[in-house]
């Protein structure tokens, strides 16, 4: 089950925060207010999820290391696109 839950993760980060969040007590009891994990949901998922499991487990270097790769393929994958529609815009 464990690894039905990294395969997925890799795949498509949204779906499996969203499933966590629904059928499971994780993401509630690593945030106190439904709001952050809504927007990590939308902005960053890879991090949250990182952030939901370092919640979850005990927190040491390798949650924190989570957390930080998490981060920078978020913003990474944010990056990558913007600079994919600057390169397609026609310029005037």
């Amino acid at each position: 089950m464990g690894c039905l839950f990294a395969i997925l993760a890799l795949l498509s980060p949204r779906i499996l925060l969203a499933v966590l969040w629904i059928f499971t007590p994780y993401v509630t009891k690593a945030f106190d207010l439904w709001l952050w994990p809504l927007l990590g949901l939308i902005f960053m998922p890879v991090m949250t999820l990182a952030l939901v499991w370092a919640y979850n487990t005990e927190f040491g270097w390798l949650q924190i290391a989570a957390i930080v790769i998490g981060a920078m393929i978020d913003l990474g994958g944010n990056s990558e696109a913007e600079r994919r529609r600057r390169r397609q815009r026609p310029r005037d």
